[in-house]
Order: structure tokens, then C-alpha cells, then sequence
């Protein structure tokens, strides 16, 4: 986890954010890394936030992929120490909180998305901890929705993270986060306005097509809704010739993922299980998403300890999840089945089985949002209080520190107020 001999991703990075600070095309030019000619995908802030790596002319590419990798470690460890304390209530100390975040990171960036992100020296750690950082308990000194702003002027797909503040009716925090993004996306256009209008103007619009990825989007380790749909074709030329049929069918799905995936996690803030439902956020947005690579479900490393958490206590899941969850665990930590047939596999020509196993990541965010929705039998529902839920007011059970330390009243552990920073 803590070195590459190729960082493929960051050196794309510096020559995109290269390209960017001296003038040059940005998206209408491949990027270089060796003899390796991959497209820069990311907004024009993106290039801006990956400046310093670029301007760093000492810093070779190997050492800028091991300062990617050693803050992706760092990062994933601060999720988890707060994903963890929100979800024990902050009842464990800190030295047994540091502990179980110890074991719980040393598991994680064994798991093959943080394998593969350190492989390639990907951003992606980077992303999730700030939408993770404002979305758990904790003190807060900028206002909520920020960091998930900044995060989608990054890149884009964070903004499906908002379906949490929606749904908590937190419309603040949804103006919050559209502001910041916006001022950061302004701030990326008054250095580059020719980059901006073409990302947002034709790049965007062209994603989820293999000449926009560099990549053929049917590729295995396309873990998304729409990988799946095009690999269950039988060839590259039928699914050329049905094209139009299966984005309807994605379509199809994409609504259908987001309406269940809403109702889901409504049903866990009704109960007050915050983390669960920002986690069910982050399963439906990789799900989604036209290409959700394997490296960009780096959010398993936070979604498997809290299921697991989730059937050894509070919950007392049924044997179905705790099935799904160790298998998929064992899984995760070694060679999932979209490995099993080989890399850069002929996909059309795959046996019905094979494709199923081939898109194992998406059938897992499937059974564990399966699984959440029939735990839900168990945990009663809390009444709608306006100052709580409906209000976007954090719940004492995931309260993090604590209501005095967060500044708020004690004495009011039924609905605590609405945290203004973040």
C-alpha cells in the first residue's frame, strides 16, 4: 500500500494539471505516462487542486505517487476513526478507539480497491474523505455541504451525495455545497475560462464513452450499472447496433437503483442511523455512475466494517448478511471474480456465469442494500420530529464527541440542534 513502480493516475495528473497552468489543451489531447496515452477527465478545478504536484519539478513521478499513496492511508484512517466513533457513540475511549481503527485500516487498504488506487496512485481516498468529513459528527468550522462541494468541482460524481441532505430535508447544506462548488469551479475559470466552457460544455456530456475514459467502458473493472448492462451483450457489434436499448435499460435502472436507494435511506435516518444511510448514498452513486472502476470502490473499505459492526450488535442482522458480508470480506481482501478469468478478458464471449461474476461488485452494493432494507424489521422507526430529522439536526446515537464538546446543550439529547459548520 505504501509504494508503486508505475503511478500511472498521478503522473495523468501532472500532465493534465501541466497542461493547465501552461495554456495548453487540457481535454482535447491525451495525457502521456510513458507509452501509455490516457485522457485528463477531471474538471478544470481538479487540475487546479493537482497543481502542486505538477509544479513540484524535484519530485519525481514515483515519489509523487507514493505522497498520493501515504495521504490516501492517512485519509482512510481519519474516515474510519470517525466513521467508528459516530457509530459506538464515542463509548469506547480513545485508546480502544485507536485500536479498532488500527485493525479495522490495516484490513482496509488490503482490500483490492485500495490496492488497485495505490497501484495506480488514484485520487479517489482523497474524494471520499471529504465528503465523509461533511457528513460525520464532528466539530465543524465551515458550514455543512462545503466539502462535498469542493469534492464534486473536483470531480463530478459527489454531487449524488446530496440525495442525503434531500432527504433530510437539510436544504441548506444542499445551497452550501452548490455555492462552494460553484465558487470553486469560477475560481478554475478565471485561470482557464477555454478549459472550463470545454469540460462542461463537451467533455462532460461525451463521459461513459470509451474515447472520453481511454479505457473501453465494457472493460471488467467497470463496476457499474451501465458495465454490467453493455458486457451481457453478445458482442461489441450488438451492442453497438442496440446501443439506444441498453441506455434505456441503464435508464431503467439508474431510476429504479435511486428510488430504492432513497426510500432505503430514508428508512435508516427515520431510525437515526446516519452513517448507514450516507454509506447507502455512496453505494447507489458508484452504482450509477456510467464507469465506477474497481479502484473507485474504495468506499468498501468504510461500508464492510460498519455491516459487519451492524450484524454483530445493534442490529442483530439476520444469518443473511452476515453471510454476504464475510464472503464478500474474503473476497474484497484477496481476488474478486472479475479477476478469476484473466485481465483485459473478451467479456462479449463470456458465459452468462461468468459475466454475473464479472460485475461481483455491483451485485455486492445490490445485496447489501438488500440486506439493510430487511434489517430494517428490527430497528423501530423514531417519530418525524421537526427539530431532528425532518430539521437535518444530528442524531444523539451518532453524535460523535459528544453534545457538550460539539456546543451543544446536553440537556437536549432527544434533537440537538443543526450543526452550522463544517
Amino acid at each position: 500500500m505504501l509504494a508503486t513502480d508505475f503511478p500511472v493516475d498521478v503522473i495523468i495528473y501532472r500532465e493534465g494539471a501541466r497542461a493547465f497552468l501552461e495554456g495548453r489543451p487540457v481535454y482535447s489531447e491525451p495525457m502521456h505516462a510513458a507509452d501509455v496515452a490516457l485522457p485528463f477527465i477531471y474538471p478544470p478545478f481538479g487540475a487546479l487542486v493537482l497543481s502542486p504536484l505538477a509544479m513540484a519539478s524535484g519530485l519525481s513521478d514515483d515519489a509523487a505517487g507514493n505522497v498520493m499513496i501515504g495521504l490516501s492511508s492517512a485519509l482512510l484512517f481519519a474516515c474510519l476513526w470517525f466513521v467508528l466513533r459516530a457509530l459506538t457513540n464515542d463509548k469506547l475511549g480513545r485508546r480502544t478507539l485507536l485500536a479498532a481503527t488500527s485493525v479495522v485500516w490495516a484490513a482496509g487498504v488490503c482490500m483490492e480497491p485500495m490496492r488497485l488506487n495505490a497501484m495506480f496512485a488514484q485520487i479517489n481516498v482523497v474524494i471520499m474523505a471529504l465528503v465523509v468529513f461533511d457528513l460525520v459528527p464532528r466539530k465543524r468550522w465551515l458550514p455543512q455541504g462545503t466539502l462535498i462541494g469542493i469534492a464534486a468541482a473536483i470531480k463530478i460524481t459527489p454531487v449524488a451525495m446530496l440525495l442525503f441532505f434531500l432527504l433530510r430535508k437539510d436544504f441548506r447544506a444542499i445551497v452550501v455545497a452548490g455555492v462552494s462548488g460553484l465558487a470553486a469551479t469560477v475560481v478554475a475559470a478565471l485561470l482557464r475560462w477555454d478549459a472550463t466552457v470545454e469540460f462542461f460544455g463537451v467533455t462532460l456530456f461525451s463521459m461513459g464513452t470509451s474515447s472520453e475514459f481511454g479505457v473501453d467502458t465494457t472493460y471488467q473493472s467497470n463496476s457499474s450499472l451501465k458495465g454490467m448492462v453493455m458486457r451481457f451483450y453478445p458482442s461489441a457489434e450488438s451492442l453497438e447496433a442496440h446501443s439506444l436499448g441498453s441506455n434505456l435499460i441503464w435508464f431503467a435502472l439508474v431510476l429504479a437503483t435511486v428510488g430504492l436507494g432513497a426510500w432505503l435511506m430514508a428508512a435508516l435516518i427515520r431510525r437515526r442511523m446516519l452513517i448507514d444511510a450516507a454509506l447507502v448514498n455512496a453505494v447507489v452513486m458508484l452504482l450509477i455512475s456510467p464507469v465506477s472502476w474497481s479502484h473507485h470502490w474504495v468506499w468498501l473499505a468504510l461500508i464492510l466494517p460498519v455491516a459487519a459492526w451492524r450484524c454483530a450488535t445493534v442490529l442483530r442482522w439476520p444469518p443473511l448478511l452476515t453471510g454476504v458480508v464475510t464472503l464478500w470480506t474474503a473476497l474484497v481482501l484477496t481476488r474478486p471474480p472479475k479477476w478469476w478469468f484473466g485481465d483485459s478478458i473478451a467479456v462479449h464471449e463470456l458465459a452468462l456465469w461468468q459475466k454475473f461474476l464479472v460485475s461481483d461488485f455491483v451485485w455486492l452494493g445490490i445485496a447489501l442494500m438488500g440486506a439493510w432494507a430487511l434489517a430494517l424489521r428490527g430497528v423501530p422507526a423514531e417519530p418525524r420530529l421537526r427539530e431532528g430529522i425532518d430539521a437535518g439536526a444530528e442524531p444523539p446515537q451518532e453524535g460523535g464527541r459528544g453534545d457538550a464538546e460539539d456546543g451543544k446543550d446536553p440537556r437536549r439529547s432527544q434533537g440537538s440542534a443543526s450543526p452550522a459548520t463544517s
